[in-house]
């Protein structure tokens, strides 16, 4: 699958999510190809179980929470969330028991954690990261127990919540669907995974949150936290962002990542 199919179908899982429903014709118009190109993008989210393709166009899929599996988020993005990822790894200290969740951004830390000699502990929730780091000899992995979601290949439920409640971590990194300074919150797509993520913000002494700059501003479907116990949000927003500016008049403060840690 190309990029640019890539780019495709999240966009039309993005205007699903805020409408529920796109066409066919509107679709082509915006995004420059056929009817006919659409309607092969339909059909694979169809078959994925992201929307339910009906005359003239799709609607989202019934009791869909909204995020696109990891095979397709991770082929998108790439240049933003490196950028991000080298912003998260200058943050944790030599020697930190780091608690790192599941989902894309979450394997490009790992990825960036590599030849890094961080020599620090890291319990991951996703079989992903823990082949990414699992050959690194100055990183020592603690997997915690749980159930595997499929598709996703992540730990959840409450063996895992109770793992990480169990422990105290030096820096926790979470990736969310939404950070609101005027609600107070940092949400995400579903409660399982919300639930999971909250255990482990509860639980770190340093919470680094990651979240789009499209995310920025947003409340999404599950509760995870109040905005006092994030520590930093780093982001690939750019430009003036009225949420942004509200963190950081809480004292959180926020990193750009594509104006301070865009690669060569």
């Amino acid at each position: 699958m190309g990029d640019k199919r890539d780019q495709r179908l999240l966009r039309i899982v993005d205007l699903l999510e805020q409408g529920g429903k796109v066409e066919t014709a509107t679709l082509a118009g915006e995004l420059g190809v056929t009817e006919l190109t659409i309607r092969r993008d339909i059909d694979h989210l169809d078959t994925q179980g992201i929307a339910r393709r009906v005359y003239g166009g799709a609607v989202l899929a019934a009791g869909r929470s909204f995020e696109p599996p990891f095979s397709l988020r991770v082929r998108t993005n790439v240049p933003e969330k490196q950028a991000m990822a080298r912003a998260v790894v200058d943050l944790i200290p030599r020697k930190a028991n780091v608690a790192l969740d599941f989902g894309t951004k979450a394997y490009h830390v790992a990825m960036e954690m590599r030849g890094r000699h961080l020599q620090a502990l890291v319990a991951p929730t996703s079989v992903q990261v823990m082949e990414a780091l699992g050959q690194e000899e100055d990183i020592h992995l603690l997997v915690p127990g749980g159930e595997l979601k499929a598709g996703e290949l992540s730990l959840h439920g409450s063996v895992t919540e109770q793992f990480f409640r169990a422990h105290r971590w030096d820096v926790a990194v979470v990736s969310v669907a939404g950070i609101s300074a005027e609600s107070d919150l940092v949400s995400d797509f579903n409660e399982t995974d919300a639930r999971l993520k909250a255990a482990m913000i509860g639980s770190a002494d340093q919470v680094v949150v990651l979240c789009e700059g499209r995310h920025l501003g947003q409340v999404s479907f599950a509760p995870v936290a109040t905005l006092d116990g994030v520590t930093t949000v780093v982001t690939d927003a750019v430009g003036p962002n009225d949420t942004a500016d509200a963190l950081e008049s809480r004292g959180i403060q926020v990193i750009r990542a594509l104006e301070t840690h865009r690669g060569d």
